[in-house]
């Protein structure tokens, strides 16, 4: 995200961290990418002085965006394993809000 210039929260960092919030699920509640993410990550640790391991920091990032095509919609593993999900996990769709999707675990 060039140009934008992301605020540090450490408070809010701090909780999503101790919450066992994902890095994907921090990108997306911050705004932020991974870069900008591990200089926040680093600037926690040392302020606290104690280590933080994030699942997901050394996967893959991934857009939370997709695209509906003729093929269909495409959530790629990688972007679903982000949020905690693993192979072979089923879903359940709805639509409570116009042009709105949730996918909910069975």
């Amino acid at each position: 995200m060039p140009g934008k210039e992301s605020k540090f929260d450490a408070v809010k960092l701090r909780t999503m961290i101790t919450e066992e919030k994902t890095a994907q699920q921090i990108f997306d509640a911050f705004g932020i990418d991974k870069v900008t993410l591990k200089n926040h990550l680093l600037k926690l640790m040392q302020m606290d002085e104690k280590f933080y391991k994030i699942e997901g920091m050394n996967t893959r990032a991934v857009s939370g965006n997709a695209k509906f095509s003729k093929n269909g919609l495409r959530l790629s593993p990688s972007l679903l394993s982000n949020y905690g999900f693993t192979l072979g996990d089923e879903f359940k769709v709805s639509s409570l809000e116009e042009r709105k999707i949730v996918l909910e675990q069975k």
